[in-house]
């Protein structure tokens, strides 16, 4: 006859250890309560001997912690986003949690499943880089008072404040654009991924303040955008050279490796036929000749503050909200060419 094994239950290891399930609830939870050091170190050896888990549904239906947290992301595969998570996991690891991590793949619907599925394994607390920049699955983890907080993509206009971290989008295209400017150019492109993320176009707004900066006109036909992925990067570069132009911001780096291989097929040089500067560091841009004057984004402090952050509020479910929004520096690389001023 087939029997489900039963699981090992503080019991067992009260009469394991020989000693009272009071004894053994002190010690397996840490609580501030005077136990003989050999009387614990008989438990936790009895606790290991026999296999106890500790039942964390249960502690957390009591009020407890379960040491769990969730990183839900919309681009796994995106660099930006796997650099923060490493961040994240190392610090979240510290204060003794283990870390979720899920990608909604830029699916609001998706990203509502995920959340759902979450909240009945009753984690703690959530980072979230919402699907799209999109708020309404926040609501989710109000309701069931989860501490959450979100990730790079803010919510401009909402009613509802949230405890935020990110980076200035806005600095980061006018410093991409002032790099060619400063080096003389003037006919200045951007191009990028065709996004209602509004940290997306705050990157062209960024261009676009560095061009009136300069008194040059703002031509949206010198506003290039796309599909996020090679095949759209490709379309781009073909019209940026069809329009003879000499220098390019790239607003994201999925539709620059595309742009950039186009470039190489058609034969184009970087700076020596056009200037390149791209938003974002990913892994590949360190094998490129001549190297791609890139600006980086705050990953690793992004991830740090926003799991500080998230550890904070679960200390203090009524904190003050913070938004944290952090800088952006300048790689130079050699891909900028210097010119005389029209």
């Amino acid at each position: 006859m087939n029997q489900t094994k039963r699981s090992v239950t503080i019991k067992d290891v009260a009469a394991q250890a020989g000693t009272s399930v009071a004894t053994v609830s002190y010690v397996l939870s840490n609580r501030n309560r005077y136990v003989r050091p050999e009387l614990r170190e008989r438990v936790l050896k009895a606790a290991a001997d026999i296999g106890y888990v500790k039942n964390a549904a249960a502690g957390s239906i009591r009020g407890h912690q379960r040491g769990i947290l969730a990183v839900v992301v919309a681009q796994f595969g995106n660099t930006f986003f796997t650099r923060m998570c490493v961040d994240i996991v190392a610090i979240a690891r510290e204060a003794g949690f283990v870390v979720t991590l899920c990608n909604s793949d830029e699916d609001p619907a998706q990203e509502r499943t995920i959340i759902e599925r979450l909240i009945s394994q009753r984690i703690d607390g959530c980072i979230l880089s919402p699907a799209l920049s999109r708020e309404e699955n926040t609501e989710l983890l109000r309701r069931h008072r989860i501490p959450y907080v979100i990730l790079e993509r803010s919510f401009p206009g909402s009613q509802t404040r949230h405890h935020f971290v990110g980076h200035d989008n806005f600095q980061s295209g006018y410093l991409a654009t002032r790099q060619l400017l400063d080096a003389g150019h003037r006919r200045i492109a951007y191009s990028g991924w065709d996004s209602p993320i509004p940290n997306v176009r705050d990157r062209i707004d960024g261009y676009r303040m560095a061009l009136r900066e300069f008194g040059i006109p703002v031509s949206n036909e010198c506003v290039l955008v796309d599909e996020l992925n090679e095949a759209g990067g490709q379309r781009m570069a073909a019209k940026l050279l069809d329009a003879r132009i000499g220098a390019v911001v790239f607003g994201h780096h999925d539709t620059a490796r595309g742009s950039l291989l186009y470039f190489q097929d058609q034969r184009v040089r970087w700076p020596d036929d056009i200037s390149v500067v791209m938003i974002g560091t990913p892994d590949w841009i360190g094998v490129l000749r001549p190297r791609i004057t890139c600006i980086q984004r705050p990953e690793h402090p992004m991830g740090e503050a926003a799991a500080r952050l998230l550890l904070k509020c679960l200390r203090d479910v009524d904190a003050p909200v913070e938004e944290i929004v952090l800088d952006s520096v300048v790689l130079a690389g050699d891909s900028v060419r210097r010119i005389a001023a029209a």
